[in-house]
């Protein structure tokens, strides 16, 4: 029914957008218990090329206050991250930014841990919107049981209406940030951690016990929660939140990228709540207008192309600064290298093998090997780790560092050949249903999943990976590894023991619940930045008549290996990763 009712929305957006904006004009005098939220989530620093700026949600809120609107602009979380422009300066300018568009409230998405628990706290004092989580605490010793790090809600007045806004952020936050971010400096146990409990249970207790308390200080509350609605956050994901509390109005819906505008969930006591997403990456501006505590319109704003003059200098100054820094030309790309579908937003590279994932993980691989002579018998890459296309035409260490935003490091383990395989199925075990930023790229491997193979890999309350699957059956199969001296792939060993490259947030730090590495050998842990490896392997490529070197194919580094599998030029891919039984 959910997602019935999501499609039904989608189809009614563009409807629901143009009554939005059109809400201020065609009113006189708003009414004053009339409020409208403004909200965006996922922005991920995308200040200077989404379909919205930042300075355009600033004029559009301006305009509507000019109107006799009352307005309340707020974010679902991950703000800091997420482009070059945002890894420029740790997030601090994504920040100052948003504080000149008049932001008000924002929740913490996973990724403001993405610079360590000093800049998360460095950032959210730099706001000037008040930042809100129910369930994120911090310990003073392995017994402390833990207190709010930051305030469960907010309320802020307009008018003569009292809204009050609920933070709350995924547990999988653990996970899908550095693990090592949240423990104290010994390393003993977590300083800082998130509320979930068996099944959710201690989540949705955390929210209710913020709704009842904001409640008390409000006219009507809202949640404003980094959820989302991806099955790798079953039981914390926003529809379960809903189905399991009351007493709020809507929710205000992040992480998992969707675009859903004004959905209707059923909460505890069978009553309907507003589900809203906007997408991500600046595509949307989302709109609320509540009467009376009601929301009698959900949809998306359209902003008419009018800029805010402060915050569209801010953006200026902030692109101008990176051009400076990181825009020199490297490289040409004949094609565009997909990470995601083009002309949509299917990010490919977290559910099966894409361009850009072939060459960011034969990227690692090279470099292993060839610059550092660590004799890598192959290299994998999370898809949560190759986030944007490398475009067409000119390639800048922008471009690259676009792809690879966290500045991680590459790292490099010794593993059994049945740790790689649990891996492999860990990886795959949204296939078929949804994505998972654990999804593994790979370079000098080949693998099958068959999605007809319910997964059924056994992992704890955060999504950490226990054991293999536990019916015996694993939904990857024919896994084969490069050969490089005879040129040709060979079955994977379980016995053998593999020389493995990757982000050492995955396979060192045991990064979105790769935990089945805690045992391997720890060869490397910082050989160099994830970027700056994409941009060596790049300089590697052969160079065309102008002297820049040329990605494609025919020219990379590998291709005068023997077999070796390349077609930077589909989006699908080079074939390394073989997907069946998809419905």
């Amino acid at each position: 029914m959910l997602a019935e009712n999501m499609k039904r929305h989608s189809r009614l957006a563009a409807v629901l957008a143009l009554a939005a904006s059109l809400l201020a004009a065609t009113a006189a005098h708003a009414a004053k218990s009339r409020v409208v939220v403004l909200h965006t989530n996922d922005t991920h620093t995308h200040i200077d090329d989404g379909r919205v700026a930042f300075s355009e949600i600033a004029a559009e809120k301006a305009r509507l206050e000019a109107a006799g609107e009352n307005v309340i602009l707020v974010d679902a979380g991950d703000y800091v991250q997420g482009t070059a422009l945002g890894g420029f300066d740790s997030g601090r300018s994504a920040i100052d930014i948003m504080n000149a568009a008049g932001y008000r409230v924002a929740t913490l998405g996973n990724h403001e841990f993405d610079y360590g628990i000093k800049t998360m706290f460095a950032n959210a004092a730099r706001a000037t919107f008040q930042t809100v989580s129910c369930n994120f605490i911090g310990r003073s010793s392995a017994d402390d049981p833990g207190r709010l790090v930051f305030p469960a809600y907010t309320v802020v007045t307009c008018g003569t209406t009292r809204v009050a806004f609920v933070g709350v952020t995924t547990p999988t936050t653990l996970v899908s940030a550095k693990p090592s971010t949240f423990l104290d400096p010994t390393g003993k146990y977590r300083a800082y951690d998130f509320i979930a409990g068996a099944r959710g249970a201690d989540l949705y207790k955390a929210v209710q016990d913020a709704v009842n308390e904001a409640a008390a200080h409000a006219d009507y509350t809202i949640v404003l929660g980094h959820l989302g609605i991806s099955p790798d956050c079953a039981d914390y994901m926003s529809t379960d939140v809903i189905a399991h509390t009351t007493n709020f109005v809507a929710l205000v819906d992040g992480h998992s990228h969707s675009e859903y505008t004004g959905s209707r969930v059923r909460n505890a006591t069978g009553k309907e709540v507003i589900l809203t997403q906007s997408g991500s990456y600046l595509g949307l501006l989302g709109c609320l207008v509540f009467e009376d505590g009601q929301c009698v319109m959900a949809g998306t704003i359209y902003t008419r192309g009018e800029k805010d003059a402060k915050v569209a200098r801010l953006e200026r100054d902030l692109a101008d600064a990176v051009e400076r820094q990181l825009g020199v030309k490297i490289a040409r790309a004949p094609v565009t290298l997909c990470s995601y579908r083009p002309g949509t937003n299917e990010r490919l590279a977290r559910k099966q093998g894409c361009s850009a994932g072939d060459f960011a993980a034969d990227a690692v691989l090279w470099y292993a090997n060839e610059k550092a002579g660590l004799a890598c018998d192959f290299a994998m890459m999370n898809g949560g780790n190759v986030r944007a296309d490398i475009p067409e035409g000119d390639v800048t260490l922008k471009a690259l560092r676009t792809v690879q935003p966290f500045a991680g490091e590459i790292g490099i383990v010794e593993a059994s050949g049945r740790q790689v395989l649990d891996a492999l199925e860990f990886g795959a075990q949204a296939v078929g249903d949804g994505e998972f930023g654990g999804f593994l790229q790979v370079a000098g491997l080949s693998y099958t999943v068959d999605a007809t193979v319910k997964t059924s890999v056994r992992v704890d309350a955060t999504g950490t990976w226990i054991s293999g699957p536990s019916n015996g059956l694993y939904r990857v199969k024919d896994v084969k590894v490069y050969d490089r001296r005879k040129g040709a792939f060979a079955p994977l060993d379980p016995h053998a023991v593999y020389r493995i490259a990757g982000n050492a947030f995955t396979f060192v730090e045991g990064g979105d619940g790769f935990a089945m590495f805690r045992s391997a050998k720890k060869i490397e842990n910082g050989l160099a930045m994830d970027y700056l490896v994409l941009s060596e392997y790049t300089k590697a490529f052969r160079r065309g008549t102008d002297g820049t070197p040329v990605i494609s194919s025919a020219t990379a580094p590998f291709a005068a290996l023997a077999n070796y599998p390349l077609n930077y030029e589909s989006p699908d891919g080079s074939g390394r990763i073989t997907i069946k039984g998809l419905r």
